[in-house]
């Protein structure tokens, strides 16, 4: 009978046991508290290791200070590409204090003082061994003269202030007029990229005339130059476009000059209108 229950399909089915579960839940949760306090043992290891490591090293320091310091202390300030300013006013703006050392200085910081100099376009600092600092200074060069109403400044390529000028100083340069100083001197973008297009006008005009060139930007979208009694007037395209232009025409300009004072129009694409000053109304 209960063979024939059996193959029948009626066998008795097997269910999980009460007290299995039980013991496999201790056992999960004994490794689960296992692992924790491992990591919780290893965290604290790190942390005294950490610390230790730490005084250590403050220990070393405060012994070691004194025969780091001598071994590092600056002793020598070696300055280079020098050509208008001086040696000490390097000195003077790297502020170095008694017996500073290799180790104590920030290189960028000190390139920043330096830097501020206004003849001064770039300066590289950097430790030599063991007791040489180098700073190495890129000036900037007289490229032209903005003149105002009151008074003359000397400027760099890039519209720069250098200084302020006296009477008949630098009378070779390029001279720019029609720009506020003071808006140059604060550092005003738009004046000072307009005072850079001027003296690269200016650039350019000496590369095909002689004489002292006067470049008028009231208008720097319009500027207009003077040079040899001859007035060229500019428009908003690339200059070096305006004055190939007018460099293809320039023979024939010369050919026949006539005796007055050439007034040179480039404010319209693809054209050069030349006139007579005294004709102009």
């Amino acid at each position: 009978m209960l063979r024939s229950l059996t193959s029948a399909g009626f066998s008795r089915k097997k269910r999980p046991r009460p007290n299995m579960q039980r013991m496999t839940a201790r056992a999960s949760g004994r490794r689960e508290y296992g692992g924790r306090a491992r990591r919780i043992l290893r965290g604290t290891l790190w942390t005294v290791a950490a610390s230790l490591g730490v005084w250590t090293a403050v220990l070393v320091y405060e012994a070691a200070g004194p025969l780091l310091a001598g071994t590092f202390e600056i002793k020598e300030v070696r300055v280079t590409g020098l050509r208008t300013v001086t040696r000490d006013e390097v000195l003077d703006r790297l502020q170095l204090e008694s017996r500073a050392t290799l180790l104590s200085v920030s290189p960028a910081q000190l390139e920043s003082r330096v830097s501020a100099h206004p003849w001064v376009r770039s300066a590289e600092v950097s430790r030599l061994p063991f007791h040489v600092l180098s700073v190495e200074v890129a000036e900037r060069r007289p490229a032209a003269v903005l003149r105002t109403p009151s008074s003359a400044f000397l400027l760099d390529d890039e519209g720069a202030v250098l200084t302020v000028l006296a009477e008949r100083e630098y009378e070779e340069l390029p001279v720019v007029v029609g720009l506020d100083h003071r808006q140059l001197l604060q550092g005003n973008a738009r004046v000072r990229h307009a005072a850079e297009s001027g003296i690269k006008l200016a650039g350019l005009l000496a590369q095909s005339l002689d004489g002292r060139a006067e470049i008028d930007l009231s208008d720097p979208e319009h500027a207009v130059a003077y040079v040899h009694g001859m007035r060229f007037r500019f428009g908003p395209a690339p200059l070096e476009e305006q004055w190939e232009r007018y460099r293809t025409v320039d023979p024939v300009r010369r050919a026949g000059a006539a005796k007055g004072q050439p007034d040179i129009d480039l404010r319209f694409p693809d054209k050069v209108i030349v006139r007579e000053r005294e004709q102009l109304s």
